[in-house]
């Protein structure tokens, strides 16, 4: 019994510090693949979650525990007119804190995806989604 108890916290604190690992891999994998997809559909110029902006649904989409809390950003790391061949960047951000009851250990999980635009729909500028932060400006 006593070497239960001199053992128990510290096995305990390795389960939780496993759990944590596993859910803020989650969020990486989550972001990363939210990411993706954005810059799937920005490249090809076409935003089929209308009337939600593309950044808007990307925001919504990730699972009930991802979803909320969530910056997306897309821009021309060129600058001016973006053109086909162009690069387009899609970051997403999400805040994870390892002890969420206090707060503590507090990280934020990036991704980013850059592709180049095959499309342009009205071939001057993207016409079916707009370069812009939804949630709050990207780092």
């Amino acid at each position: 019994m006593v070497e239960f108890a001199l053992i128990a916290p510290v096995l305990l604190l390795i389960l939780a510090g496993m759990l944590g690992f596993g859910r803020v891999l989650f969020y990486w994998i989550d972001a990363n693949h939210l990411a993706n997809e954005a810059a799937r559909w920005a490249v090809v110029d076409r935003n089929p979650y209308a009337p939600a902006t593309l950044q808007e649904y990307i925001r919504d989409s990730g699972t009930q525990e991802f979803a909320g809390d969530v910056k997306v950003c897309i821009d021309f790391p060129n600058g001016g007119t973006p053109q086909i061949g162009d690069p387009v960047r899609v970051r997403v951000q999400k805040p994870f804190s390892f002890v969420p009851i206090v707060n503590m250990f507090d990280v934020t999980v990036k991704a980013s995806a850059t592709q180049r635009i095959e499309r342009l729909a009205n071939g001057v500028s993207p016409a079916s989604y707009a370069a812009g932060d939804v949630g709050g400006a990207c780092t």
